[in-house]
């Protein structure tokens, strides 16, 4: 099911800043990414985000958004040969600072995508979509929190998404997948060694997932670059896709310990 919080904004009939003061944009969004309500006044106030949104409305709300995403989705389940039992997403217009998230709400596990992330470009709404797909994938055959329960976990998750993302909209560069800066990109490559043995012996627990996969873990404190772990993740599995000559439909359901000894030959570590 898509849900298009948008409607509204793009038949005109509701002004942005209150559509940002909804509660419902309060439930799926200010709270769990933990935004400061503050910078709505910032931002409402900065002509180039105001235009980027403008590009967004103007851009969505002549199609038939819901059909959009539906259709995506199911080109996806039969590109990966399954089918999901069912899914929920919130489009919404966030304040740009993230792109799509999964969240609970009314105690039910949700996806939020932040339409303006996309520019109004539909190869990056394909890549997110199909980075997120994965996970519904992931979450409906092991019927568990594949986000928090481990950093092993989160790196073939994440790698998985990324690189599907990679098969649909292929020849972009690694760090448009990934989603991060190029630099970042270019750091981890060059720090894998760095990288492992900053999780050695942690691999199998969540104690390290802020420094690994939050947007604003601290780099002084840690070494690390943010979201090190999307890149590391991204990094590990397109080498042994590439090795094997196989692709995400191949790996999708295995679970996370059997993909991290194939990948390592060492299991986990």
């Amino acid at each position: 099911m898509i849900i298009n919080t948008c409607k509204e904004l793009f038949e005109g009939n509701i002004d942005l800043e209150g559509y940002l003061n909804s509660d419902l944009i309060n439930e799926l969004y200010f709270k769990p990414k933990r935004v400061d309500k503050n910078i709505i006044r910032n931002k409402l106030n900065d002509s180039t985000y105001m235009s980027k949104v403008k590009k967004t409305i103007d851009y969505y709300k002549v199609i038939d958004l819901e059909k959009v995403i539906s259709d995506k989705i199911h080109d996806f389940e039969i590109d990966i040969n399954y089918t999901l039992d069912s899914y929920k997403i919130y489009v919404i217009i966030g304040l740009n600072t993230t792109t799509i998230y999964s969240t609970k709400y009314n105690d039910e596990d949700v996806t939020v995508l932040l339409l303006e992330s996309t520019d109004g470009i539909m190869e990056n709404l394909d890549m997110l979509l199909a980075h997120e797909f994965t996970h519904f994938v992931r979450k409906q055959v092991f019927k568990k929190d594949i986000f928090e329960n481990s950093i092993g976990e989160r790196f073939i998750v994440e790698g998985i998404g990324c690189n599907y993302s990679r098969e649909i909209v292929p020849r972009k560069e690694d760090y448009i997948y990934c989603i991060v800066s190029p630099e970042t990109t270019i750091w981890v490559k060059d720090n894998m060694d760095k990288i492992e043995k900053h999780f050695i012996g942690k691999i199998d627990t969540n104690e390290l997932m802020r420094d690994y996969f939050y947007m604003f873990a601290d780099m002084k404190e840690t070494g690390l670059y943010p979201r090190t772990g999307y890149v590391y993740g991204y990094l590990i599995i397109k080498e042994y896709l590439e090795k094997n000559n196989l692709k995400i439909k191949d790996i999708i359901t295995k679970p996370w310990e059997e993909l991290w000894g194939l990948i390592t030959d060492k299991g986990v570590i």
